[in-house]
């Protein structure tokens, strides 16, 4: 199928309209700022038409395209930290429950600090190397991601989210520790533990905390503040305790069973 940027790695960005109005300016800058090394690299590789034969330059062309978009990505995420910092020194991220409301400064500085986010965000969902991708992704929006951990096109919010090793998130799930209900905002952190399993399509919701070892089942919702034992296996849209983990069977009578009832429905 064809995946939404926010599928590619992307996280979900809600951005207020009035600050996407108030900050258009800086944003255009951002993206024209990181062009320019860009343009400077293809006026090098243009004198090289005088030089080298057409024959080459035809055969060095997929590098280049390669080359300067990498570097478009890099520029962009030297420009997005720079532009961080300054809103960090300004007003630093917290957790909490806050008015949607551009008076609030939570509220307000949550929705700029997307906003600066956007663009690189964008550049980055399209790097066409999905590995480099997450790893890149994780790193430029200082994701906390332990060793040996899978993921595939997955949102992730790149801000209050603790990923401990070894762990799986399957295809299409979200990560949410920021949400808009109503009126308010909540940001709230999320801690997944070592060797966690997540199933395809789920939500985890901000202030979930999850166990050691523990298995969320595909498609599952794992409701704000809740607290997922070690060890056990919830799902469900809201998550519930299933079963411990060590009750889990894989013998082949039980997927011949699964198949004999799926049949049946």
């Amino acid at each position: 199928m064809s995946a939404p940027t926010s599928l590619k790695m992307n996280h979900p960005l809600y951005i207020d309209s009035k600050i996407r109005r108030r900050y258009l300016i800086p944003h255009i800058l951002h993206i024209w700022f990181s062009f320019i090394p860009v343009i400077f690299i293809e006026v090098g590789y243009a004198k090289l038409f005088n030089i080298l034969p057409p024959w080459l330059l035809l055969l060095l062309l997929p590098l280049n395209v390669i080359f300067i978009f990498y570097v478009l990505v890099i520029t962009a995420l030297i420009i997005m930290k720079i532009r961080l910092l300054f809103q960090y020194l300004r007003h630093k991220p917290r957790e909490g429950i806050f008015p949607r409301d551009l008076n609030n400064k939570d509220y307000k500085f949550y929705s700029i600090r997307n906003y600066i986010r956007l663009f690189p965000s964008y550049v980055i969902s399209s790097v066409p190397f999905p590995w480099f991708r997450r790893h890149l992704f994780f790193k430029a929006f200082d994701i906390k991601i332990g060793k040996d951990c899978t993921s595939q096109d997955i949102w992730v919010t790149p801000e209050f989210v603790d990923i401990g090793e070894n762990v799986y998130i399957g295809y299409a799930t979200a990560v949410l520790s920021s949400l808009i209900e109503r009126d308010k905002l909540i940001i709230k952190k999320i801690t997944i533990e070592d060797n966690v399993k997540i199933g395809v399509k789920s939500t985890i919701f901000p202030g979930v905390k999850i166990g050691k070892s523990a298995i969320i089942g595909g498609g599952t919702y794992v409701l704000p503040l809740k607290n997922i034992k070690e060890n056990s296996v919830y799902s469900g849209a809201p998550a519930e305790y299933i079963k411990k983990t060590s009750d889990i069977s894989f013998s082949k009578e039980d997927f011949d069973k699964i198949i004999s009832d799926e049949k049946k429905k």
